[in-house]
């Protein structure tokens, strides 16, 4: 019985002008050589991603590098102090707890200054619910509005200097309602006065921060130069005691 294989083929006895005998000597060597790329390929490859990955991640950190460099340089041509004082402006800008009575204490020591004293307060009816519950007026939850109805009683001369002073205030307060009474040298103020609480956040992503989002734009220099001509009222890191609604005996009242 004959084999039936490659090399019994009756072949001429030259290919392409090549010897027979010498193409049959390459065809093992060639099919060797076919087995060792199809197995490097099998290995290289998975290797060469990895290194594309790492590759990419490497590039990846040289920017962010790169990134956090320019933004360390341009804080340190910054005015540390000036800095530090434009963030403590912002910082007490807004009520540091939500808590109405701390923006009862705020009014009131400033009242003070004008010889105005507290007749009463309360939260204002219908705005705030039980428990001193704030008024969300943010849909993430961030931003809380805490507004107090007072009544105040004081010099008639100095009502307007106060209300300039309400203001010009930190924490920022805005006067909602204003009513005003008087009876010889003295005046009853009744007001409804509003400032805002601010949710600390943790979440912040720094990592996506630009050197643009450092740079403050006009807009904001000019706000910061505007809250920097305001006063502050220390009472703002108040928080040790807290209020109970009282009644002094009005003069105006019949």
């Amino acid at each position: 019985m004959k084999k039936n294989n490659f090399f019994s083929l009756n072949l001429p006895d030259k290919i392409f002008g090549l010897e027979k005998t010498l193409i049959l000597l390459f065809i093992p060597l060639v099919g060797l050589i076919l087995l060792f790329l199809i197995s490097l390929s099998l290995v290289l490859r998975p290797k060469m991603v990895e290194i594309g990955e790492v590759n990419k991640k490497t590039n990846e950190i040289k920017v962010n590098t790169n990134k956090i460099k320019e933004q360390n340089r341009y804080l340190a041509s910054i005015d540390q102090e000036e800095l530090k004082k434009n963030a403590d402006y912002l910082d007490n800008a807004v009520l540091r707890d939500k808590k109405s009575y701390l923006l009862v204490e705020i009014i009131r020591n400033l009242a003070s200054r004008f010889d105005y004293q507290l007749e009463s307060f309360s939260l204002t009816p219908g705005e705030l619910k039980e428990d001193d519950e704030p008024i969300k007026i943010s849909s993430s939850e961030d931003v809380i509005k805490m507004p107090v109805s007072l009544s105040m009683i004081g010099p008639k001369e100095k009502s307007l200097d106060l209300i300039s002073a309400l203001e010009k205030t930190l924490p920022i307060l805005f006067i909602d309602k204003f009513e005003t009474k008087t009876l010889g040298s003295l005046s009853q103020l009744n007001l409804v006065v509003s400032s805002y609480y601010i949710k600390d956040t943790t979440d912040l992503e720094t990592t996506n921060i630009e050197l643009s989002d450092l740079i403050l734009s006009q807009e904001e220099s000019d706000l910061i130069k505007r809250i920097s001509a305001f006063t502050k009222i220390e009472s703002n890191q108040v928080g040790a005691s807290e209020f109970q609604q009282y009644q002094r005996e009005n003069p105006f009242s019949l």
